[in-house]
């Protein structure tokens, strides 16, 4: 098997394969001196190292899992917000802060979801409410004009 010295405190960020599919080390694919000067450029962390002839070694860190309570939360507050029905609103406001503490104790993804879903559970809630609160006042203004109007009861 070939195998190359690198000078003190440099990387391989190379393959060695075709010298080792060969057999053999020609002239052309001996190693050359590298100045202790030269500038090294660190293996990225995608990229797969391989010694010889075997498998590339590559290390996957394991990811953190989702807070489903911030999914909930995110879910309700979109239903809420695009329908009328303000008390998904404000069961996804509840599932939001569940979310952040839990995510704070657990050390879980999905905080952006947990806030986006408090901050449209609050706009939803606030904007749903408002919203009847206007409308059944229209209603019972023309129902005041029309009594006032008419003179009379309404029958």
């Amino acid at each position: 098997m070939y195998t190359r010295q690198l000078p003190i405190g440099s990387t391989y960020t190379g393959s060695n394969r075709s010298s080792a599919m060969n057999g053999s080390v020609s002239a052309a694919s001996a190693p050359q001196a590298v100045p202790a000067e030269a500038a090294v450029v660190p293996a990225s962390v995608h990229t797969p190292v391989t010694y010889g002839n075997a498998a590339p070694v590559v290390i996957y860190q394991q990811v953190a899992p989702t807070n489903s309570a911030a999914i909930v939360s995110l879910v309700l507050t979109l239903i809420s917000f695009t329908s009328s029905i303000f008390l998904f609103g404000i069961v996804g406001i509840i599932f939001g802060h569940v979310a952040r503490s839990q995510i704070k104790k657990r050390g879980e993804r999905g905080n952006g979801m947990a806030v986006a879903g408090l901050w449209l559970g609050y706009l939803s809630v606030l904007f749903w409410i408002g919203f009847w609160l206007v409308y059944f006042g229209i209603i019972a203004l023309v129902i005041g004009v029309g009594i006032a109007a008419g003179g009379g009861t309404v029958s």
